[in-house]
């Protein structure tokens, strides 16, 4: 299970979301495990029943309205039973509000570190649940090239040698963009989506047999690269083989599971005089008709029902 430290949050992030310690440096070593952000307006008032400890806790104005309403005990007595729990990690103050006195002293006792923003808590919230699942996602590395072809994030795999790189090659020169080749990584974001990325000492680099690294982003320029894409179609590049069936008409849907979502696949063979990449263009066209409900199969099968319901009337 991935884990965040609550000081590479404020290492990372302090700048961009405008975090500034206030007490607690010695707990910055709390460890974030759900991406989850919880307000704790309800257990303020007594209310703990299912209470999410180990969330990071955001007091905005109402919450911290409420808490400065309790005396100074009741406030140290809220204020304890929600951060001692061992899974505790962390509080944010939102809109640059100043902690309570029995907030400064119970959290810096507890050695939970109390953070203040100066961004209102929707903002902060949204950014918060973003960074923390791109952070805390389940991840995964496969060999494979990641390109996006027409907007589509496309995932080309096959064994080595196969003609992926030179395939991603050609698909640059034609104005696609690379995202990584050889090794992929993979997160699976909140929404069941797949984003993939390439390995940082490799990024922008392919391999191509005979020729060498080839730096893309130098070669080509900015616009044929990307850092990141979601992935959206799998393309399996295999020998041809004359005895093996191969798909024809497309009818059948195949999927292959990453992370434990099932992404649109089509299995190519690989032979002399085909152009892959004009192949890989054509299909991920084709599964972007499919997106917007249109199954070129499907509607061939129609007219072929059609026809011969037709002649069968007519005889």
């Amino acid at each position: 299970m991935a884990v965040l430290d609550v000081g590479i949050l404020l290492n990372e992030k302090s700048e961009e979301l405008k975090l500034e310690l206030v007490a607690g440096k010695n707990g910055l070593n709390k460890k974030i495990t759900v991406a989850d952000i919880s307000r704790p307006g309800l257990a303020f008032s007594g209310y703990f029943e299912h209470f999410p400890y180990e969330r990071t806790q955001v007091i905005g104005i109402s919450e911290y309205t409420y808490l400065n309403s309790l005396d100074y005990g009741q406030q140290l007595k809220m204020l304890h039973k929600i951060f001692s729990h061992p899974n505790a990690t962390c509080c944010i103050l939102t809109r640059g509000l100043e902690p309570t006195k029995a907030m400064f002293e119970e959290l810096e006792s507890l050695q939970i570190p109390l953070i203040k923003t100066s961004l209102n808590s929707s903002s902060l919230i949204s950014d918060l649940i973003y960074y923390f699942d791109g952070k805390l996602a389940p991840t995964i590395k496969i060999h494979g090239v990641l390109i996006n072809v027409y907007g589509l994030g496309v995932l080309i795999m096959g064994h080595a040698g196969i003609g992926k790189s030179e395939c991603a090659l050609e698909l640059v020169k034609r104005g696609h963009m690379l995202v990584a080749d050889d090794m992929v990584n993979i997160k699976k974001m909140s929404g069941r989506t797949l984003l993939g990325s390439g390995l940082e000492i490799t990024k922008h680099l392919i391999e191509v047999r005979g020729v060498g690294i080839i730096d893309v982003k130098s070669l080509f320029g900015i616009g044929s690269i990307l850092d990141e894409s979601h992935i959206e179609y799998v393309i399996k590049l295999e020998e041809w083989d004359k005895v093996k069936k191969t798909e024809r008409v497309g009818m059948d849907e195949l999927y292959t599971e990453i992370l434990g979502v099932n992404v649109p696949e089509i299995i190519v063979p690989v032979g002399p005089g085909r152009n892959l990449a004009v192949l890989v263009e054509t299909a991920t066209l084709n599964q972007r008709l499919k997106n917007k409900g249109y199954f070129t199969a499907k509607e061939l099968s129609a007219r072929l029902q059609k026809a011969i319901s037709q002649k069968n009337g007519n005889e």
